[in-house]
């Protein structure tokens, strides 16, 4: 294996886990800047209106991308685990299939989202005033969604054979891609949220071309273009692993447009104010979440090799870890959230409530990180449901009573966002107590594995 990828299977822990995160976390925290600086952009060249109109379809766009982005994980843990047990020929068979799933996947959500753009929209309650171009704005960005999806799976691929710089690297020069067009097309062609849209799916472009064709020189994955297919093996456990894992995410992104619908309820500057609460919100989700990520394959090639002492030590450095960053980066956010919502807009009430929503959730996300983390794990152990219902009960079924019985008691939005630690802290309990147990067959099952192994020599 080259060196620019981590071995999981010996070595420190959290130098690994920090070398495999550190650039998850730079590459998807650029990518929220470099969405703010298109917001940015629309605040300076078109109206506080326009950056209404991408902000109203975000939660929206992540919800209809989270099954495939789900699917992607799957295709992490899947690939990881292969290169664990060493079998060149299913490591093979895993990398081409995700790919080709990739590609079809991404093509039948394009469709479905140019179709229901307009009717999407107004599900999440859309005021008037920014439907139109928030239909055109998430329209034009679908037409986009198969390079981004090929290029979540390219990405995830590497991670599996511990890889992250490269992805890493293409996001970046993929983000200058995009504020490069997106002035070009809003300063000086003056094309609004058209322009942006646009800007975005070049970019896709881009950076998915430069992932393919990395994951076609990376001599572990066992690239070879004749064998692209859908292996029914490969492909069954993929979707095992990765459909639960991305309702686990449609779910999450359904109960923030529940949400979201609520906050739309309150007019145009509190969508706005949400809205550019979100990408800061962002960049918080993309700090916290990413040692999860590099989490995920330590964890299942680990599993392969048969280590699970080493499976356990992974997931307490990668939860202190976690918690260390959010702890610090959340506090900030929320100290400073009305000069970062100042960025974009100098509307006082939006700023308000732009402020609302991050001093809540910015400084209790660290434990959004520590629910991802023992979800995580429950997946590289092959345990993809148990997150994925804890999800739906605790993050999506109890933000509806809330809504609609308890916040109309106290109608006040900082009130409303009280349900984000709430969920996190149950989540993290129900999964707390099922990853001992779950630790504990495991346990036994690779000690009757090696028993029976040593008897039949």
């Amino acid at each position: 294996m080259k060196k620019r990828n981590v071995d999981m299977l010996s070595g420190s822990i959290v130098k690994g886990l920090l070398i495999l995160a550190l650039p998850i976390m730079v590459m998807n925290v650029m990518q929220i800047v470099f969405g703010i600086i298109d917001m940015t952009v629309l605040k300076t060249f078109s109206s506080d209106s326009a950056v209404g109109a991408v902000g109203a379809s975000g939660s929206l766009i992540t919800l209809c991308t989270s099954l495939l982005i789900g699917i992607s994980v799957g295709a992490n843990i899947v690939v990881a685990k292969r290169i664990g047990l060493g079998n060149k020929e299913r490591v093979k068979k895993a990398t081409m299939t995700a790919l080709l799933f990739s590609v079809l996947g991404g093509l039948l959500l394009m469709t479905i989202g140019a179709v229901f753009a307009e009717a999407f929209l107004k599900m999440t309650n859309c005021p008037d005033t920014l439907l139109k171009a928030a239909t055109t704005y998430f329209r034009i960005y679908f037409y986009g969604i198969p390079f981004l999806m090929l290029y979540n799976f390219c990405a995830a691929i590497m991670r599996a054979a511990g890889d992250t710089k490269r992805p890493m690297y293409f996001l970046i020069l993929g983000g200058i891609v995009k504020v490069a067009f997106t002035l070009l097309f809003v300063a000086v062609f003056d094309m609004g949220v058209k322009g942006v849209s646009i800007a975005t799916n070049i970019s896709s472009f881009v950076i998915c071309l430069l992932a393919f064709f990395a994951v076609a020189k990376t001599e572990a994955l066992q690239f070879e273009l004749k064998k692209l297919g859908l292996y029914g093996n490969e492909l069954k456990e993929m979707l095992y692993i990765g459909v639960p894992s991305g309702l686990q995410t449609a779910m999450y992104s359904f109960a923030n447009v529940v949400i979201m619908t609520v906050v739309n309820s309150f007019g145009e500057n509190a969508t706005t104010g949400v809205s550019i609460a979100n990408q800061f919100d962002g960049i918080m989700y993309q700090i916290i979440y990413a040692p999860s990520l590099a989490a995920i394959p330590y964890v299942a090639q680990n599993i392969g090799a048969g280590n699970l002492d080493r499976v356990k030590k992974t997931v307490l450095r990668a939860t202190l870890i976690t918690a260390s960053f959010g702890l610090t980066f959340g506090l900030l956010s929320a100290f400073f959230s009305a000069e970062l919502s100042s960025i974009m807009s100098t509307t006082p009430e939006v700023i308000k409530y732009s402020q609302q929503k991050m001093i809540i959730v910015s400084s209790t996300y660290f434990l959004f990180g520590i629910n991802e983390i023992m979800g995580g794990a429950l997946k590289g152990m092959g345990k993809p449901i148990i997150p994925a219902v804890s999800t739906m009960v605790f993050m999506c079924l109890i933000r509806f009573p809330w809504v609609h019985y308890i916040f109309p008691l106290y109608p006040n939005l900082t009130f409303l966002y009280l349900i984000w630690p709430i969920g996190w802290i149950s989540s993290i309990i129900t999964l707390l107590l099922f990853y001992f147990p779950a630790m504990g067959k495991l346990k036994k099952k690779l000690t009757g594995e090696r028993e029976l192994c040593e008897a039949t020599i």
